[in-house]
Order: C-alpha cells, then sequence, then structure tokens
C-alpha cells in the first residue's frame, strides 16, 4: 500500500488539461453522432433543447467533476503507465455512471438511445488514453535523441555488467542505467536459464547463452578488450536453476567478478530488521483471545454493512463541512498497532488544519482546531471512516483503541490479542480523561469479561457520551485497575519471590563449591 503525502504538502489545486477539457467537451457529441448523426439534429431547437443535447451538456458537467476529482491533470503524460489507465477507465466508467443515473432519474433517458452512455464511455476512456500515450511518445521521441547524442565523460570508466535472470525487475535495471545521468554503468549482456530465450533482447540488451555460460562469455569479452566488473543476479530465484548459483558464483570468483543481487547492486536491498519491539508479540508468546472474540467478526460484518448505508449521508456532509473549512485532503491517516502487532492505517475524518503552512512554518496547535472541527470530533462523526478499517479486519466496532507505537503500554500483549475498536470500555469510562495505565487496564478488563451484553452497553455508552460528552467513572476505573493489579501484578510478583526464593535455597548454594571441590 502506497503512502499518502502529510497534509500540509498535499497539494490540490483546480487543475484540468485543455487537452482533456477539450475532449471531455467533445466525447458526448461524438458518441451521439456514431450512434445517429440524426440525434444532433440542430433543427430540432426550435422548441426546447432537445434530449440529446441536455445529454452532452450534463455528462461534460460530470465527466470534468470527475475527472478533477480523479486528480488525472495531475499525472504527467510523458510517464504514463498502466496503472494510470486503469484510472482512466474508472474515471470514465464514474463520468457515465453519474451523468445516465442523473438523466435517467429527471428524463427517464427518454430520446436517449440506451447504448449511447456505453459509446459515450468507450469514447471518452479512449481519447483521455491516447492523449497520455502521445505525449508519452512524444518525450520518448525527445528521450531517444538525448541519447543518441549523449557523449560519455571520458575521465569516467563505465562500470560494465552482465545480467543473469530476465524478468521484469532485470529490464527496469537495464532502462535505469540507460537513462541514468551522467551514466555510470552500463549493462552489455544478459544470460537466462531458458534457451528458448537465448538470442532474444530484453530493453535492447541481448541474451547471449545461459547461466553456466558466464565463464566463458566473461573470457570472450575479455578477448575483446571488455572488461567486465560485476556480475547481476536476478532477484526472482525461480528465473534461476536450483544448482545453478554456486556454480556462477564459483566461476566469477575464479575471474575475480563480484556477483551480487540487482537489489544490493542499486542499493534497494530491505533495510535490517530492528529490535523487537515491545508490540511485535513473538507467536510463542501471544495471549489466547476468548472464543467470543472468533463470533464478533460476523457480527462486526453485518452491522457495519447496515451503518454504512446509515452513515452516508452523514458522512457526506460531513466531508463537505471538512473541504470548505479545513481544506483538502478531508480523511487523516495514522498508522496504529493493531492484533499481534500487526501495523495498519487507521482512518479517520481531519478537524486539524495541517501542522506547516504552505511555506514549511509551523502552525500553533490552538490554531489548527476549528469550531467546526470541534464540533464534528466532540459527536464522534470524525470516526466515520473507520467503518472501512472493520470491513478490512483491521479493528472491531467494539474493543480497545488502536494506539500509536510510542503510546503502548510496557506490556502490550493482552490488549493486542484482538482487533482494536472503533469504540470501547475505556472511551464510555474516560475517554481522553484517564491515565495510560487506567486505559490499559480498562481495555484488559474488557478483553476478560467481553460478550454480547457488554458490547451492547457500550455501544449505548457511546451514544451518550456522543451528546452529553465525556465524563469520568471514577467507580468504574477503580474496579478495573484494582482487579489489573490482583490478577497480573500481583502473579508477577509471586513468580517473582519464588524465584528469590530458588536462588537463596541451600542447594543452590552449595551448587558452585561442588563445582569448585571436584567435576560434577
Amino acid at each position: 500500500m502506497r503512502v499518502a503525502s502529510p497534509a500540509s504538502r498535499d497539494r490540490t489545486a483546480l487543475r484540468l488539461q485543455l487537452a482533456d477539457l477539450g475532449w471531455a467537451t467533445a466525447a458526448p457529441f461524438i458518441a451521439l453522432a456514431l450512434r445517429d448523426p440524426a440525434l444532433l439534429d440542430p433543427s430540432d431547437f426550435s422548441q426546447d433543447m432537445p434530449a440529446p443535447y441536455r445529454y452532452a451538456f450534463l455528462s461534460i458537467s460530470c465527466s470534468l467533476l470527475i475527472l478533477w476529482g480523479f486528480r488525472l491533470s495531475d499525472r504527467m503524460g510523458q510517464f504514463f503507465s498502466l496503472r494510470d489507465a486503469v484510472d482512466v477507465c474508472a474515471a470514465s466508467a464514474c463520468a457515465v455512471a453519474s451523468s445516465s443515473v442523473v438523466l435517467f432519474t429527471l428524463t427517464r433517458l427518454e430520446g436517449v438511445p440506451r447504448s449511447t452512455p456505453v459509446i459515450y464511455g468507450l469514447v471518452l476512456s479512449a481519447g483521455l488514453i491516447v492523449i497520455r500515450a502521445a505525449t508519452r511518445l512524444h518525450h520518448k521521441d525527445i528521450w531517444r535523441k538525448e541519447l543518441e547524442t549523449d557523449v560519455a565523460d571520458p575521465s569516467v570508466a563505465l562500470r560494465r555488467v552482465i545480467l543473469i535472470g530476465v524478468d521484469r525487475f532485470a529490464s527496469v535495471a537495464i532502462k535505469l542505467t540507460d537513462y541514468q545521468r551522467p551514466r555510470t554503468t552500463q549493462v552489455v549482456a544478459a544470460l537466462d536459464a531458458r534457451p528458448s530465450f537465448v538470442g532474444r533482447k530484453v530493453g535492447g540488451v541481448s541474451i547471449v547463452g545461459l547461466p553456466q555460460d558466464i565463464g566463458a562469455v566473461l573470457d570472450e569479452y575479455a578477448e575483446h578488450g571488455v572488461e567486465i566488473d560485476e556480475v547481476w543476479l536476478a532477484d526472482d530465484k525461480e528465473a534461476l536453476p536450483a544448482g545453478s548459483l554456486e556454480d556462477v558464483a564459483a566461476q566469477c570468483d575464479a575471474r575475480g567478478r563480484d556477483c551480487l543481487g540487482i537489489s544490493e547492486a542499486l542499493n534497494l536491498a530491505p533495510r535490517q530488521a530492528r529490535p523487537q519491539g515491545p508490540f511485535e508479540t513473538p507467536p510463542d508468546r501471544r495471549f489466547d483471545a476468548p472464543d467470543y472474540f472468533g463470533a464478533k467478526r460476523m457480527i462486526d460484518l453485518l452491522v457495519t454493512s447496515l451503518l454504512l448505508v446509515v452513515a452516508l449521508p452523514t458522512a457526506m456532509i460531513v466531508a463537505c463541512a471538512i473541504l470548505i473549512d479545513v481544506g483538502a485532503p478531508i480523511v487523516f491517516w495514522q498508522q496504529r498497532v493493531g492484533r499481534d502487532g500487526e501495523r495498519f492505517y487507521v482512518y479517520k475524518f481531519r478537524t486539524f488544519r495541517p501542522p506547516f503552512d504552505r511555506l514549511g512554518r509551523r502552525v500553533p496547535k490552538e490554531r489548527r482546531l476549528s469550531r467546526i472541527g470541534r464540533a464534528i470530533r466532540s459527536v464522534r462523526l470524525d470516526e466515520i471512516p473507520q467503518l472501512y478499517n472493520v470491513i478490512l479486519g483491521h479493528m472491531s466496532l467494539i474493543g480497545p483503541r488502536p494506539l500509536l507505537p510510542v503510546d503502548q503500554p510496557i506490556d502490550p500483549r493482552r490488549r493486542l490479542s484482538v482487533r482494536p475498536g472503533v469504540t470501547g470500555w475505556a472511551q464510555i469510562k474516560g475517554g481522553t480523561l484517564v491515565s495510560p495505565e487506567e486505559k490499559n487496564a480498562l481495555d484488559v478488563w474488557y478483553i476478560r469479561h467481553a460478550c454480547m451484553r457488554l458490547d451492547l452497553a457500550i455501544a449505548l455508552g457511546t451514544l451518550a457520551v456522543a451528546f452529553t460528552g465525556e465524563k469520568l467513572n471514577r467507580a468504574a476505573v477503580d474496579h478495573a485497575t484494582g482487579w489489573y493489579r490482583r490478577e497480573f501484578e500481583g502473579a508477577r510478583g509471586r513468580v517473582e519471590r519464588q524465584e528469590s526464593s530458588c536462588l537463596r535455597s541451600p542447594a543452590r548454594q552449595k551448587a558452585p563449591t561442588l563445582a569448585r571441590g571436584r567435576p560434577i
């Protein structure tokens, strides 16, 4: 999953390329003309605007809004890719659907053939893709001329490389070295274990043999005065035979050539694993959640599906209010820690303005929360996007609130044994008014005593908090913290006392003496 840009760096502007604007305007008329040229007969304007023209103008309005919403004009045409083509098709489908639904609701599409929206969608998507493909080809010609006129610096010796194993990443690595300025590396040949590939080309580089031929290929290049500096291996081990790696490494070592993976050569190897944090629970030390949490998943899916339908109008109103008050983007994201230490992105409606302004200056915290944002937070409407997290399985409707890694308690294994919740026992018994230790005790108490009746009480309590605000229930907090000390801290103390008594026992004290006196 790609990481979104920070809110203060997210540039959302009313940007539409002139070519997109022109094609979105012409596409509905072209579709109508392809369906039946008589639909565009101008003589029908004598009394009222004909239905085909109403459809065309409505389609133009919807398509411009959709193109801006999908931010297609933010994509640079010279880097047009298959992913961008998929987004173009999705935007075209949304434009066709929106215009068709609106017009069908108003006029039942009278006067417009039913096949026109399909033709319009094909025309719109095809034109937008052709525009971007033409832009890419134009820039490709410019880059090709730059490559032809590029002269390497004679003072810089090119690092020459042979690739072993042909896959998509190897093809991209060849292009990457070709586009480098100033150029320092050149892939001169490739080897692959599939005999049918020998004699063909990848990225303009010839596949000259099999992996076991690496020694002969290196020697032959040396006879022609071309010294090969390194041999790069494909990261996909399936592209290489199981027993060929040792043979390739031995032949390279015998000739003094470095043999390394493409990721390592390009410094793209994964970072070293960090020391295990307190929230990363090893499988052998996890706590088993009560059986009730296994059945909760089906309940979460059913209730969340209903809530999404009911909350959709409210979510749209909240989104519009945030767009006007705070600005885009309207959704706030943060990485939290979920069940078994799994990291995921939790989503909320943004109620705070960005922490930095357009000039990079920090904005004081008291100026970031507006009145509208404070009202949305007070009734918990900013939590609506978390229903999406529940559908994905990252969260539950009711459970311990997901915390940032830095906010985890000393021993978070118990609270991380279940899915975190949109609301929970700690939220209705104090929320932000309780300390982290008290919140952890409330969450662990809930995990141990979870049942349908308790979840219903939490759901009703959440509604009460949304309308009346947070209130500290000191009795519930004291009961949970006392129970937590008796259940866990007391047990830990007994274990420590047993270990201490074992260390002071006579047998443990005599053992070193016996070991020093004679061998055991």
